[in-house]
């Protein structure tokens, strides 16, 4: 995986303030938030950072809401990088392959 122990504690952190209250919360009692995508092969190079979380809410503007919050405070924190966050809404029926994709080939950061 080719983001440090800083970084991920950072995007936990960042999804943990602003989708606190609308992500799934699995059996841990921790968010989950997968890393996925190019970042996850450390002998790649380059690439952006793909995340994938999954939301408690269906409610579009809760959801656009902490997707803003949450690339702000990574753009703070982590300095100005391409950012791409995948949110899986549970009223969304359709289970695209993307979604199986990050999960299944994914690093689960938290």
């Amino acid at each position: 995986m080719r983001l440090s122990e800083q970084q991920c504690s950072i995007i936990r952190e960042a999804a943990a303030e602003n989708f606190g209250a609308t992500a799934n919360v699995w059996l841990s009692g921790c968010l989950a938030v997968w890393l996925f995508g190019s970042r996850v092969d450390d002998a790649a190079r380059g690439g952006d950072i793909d995340l994938y979380i999954e939301a408690a809410t269906d409610n579009a503007d809760e959801v656009i809401e902490a997707k803003l919050g949450f690339l702000v405070a990574l753009y703070k924190k982590l300095g100005e990088q391409k950012i791409d966050v995948m949110i899986r809404r549970p009223g969304f029926k359709e289970n695209l392959p993307i979604y199986q994709v990050a999960k299944q080939t994914g690093v689960k950061l938290s």
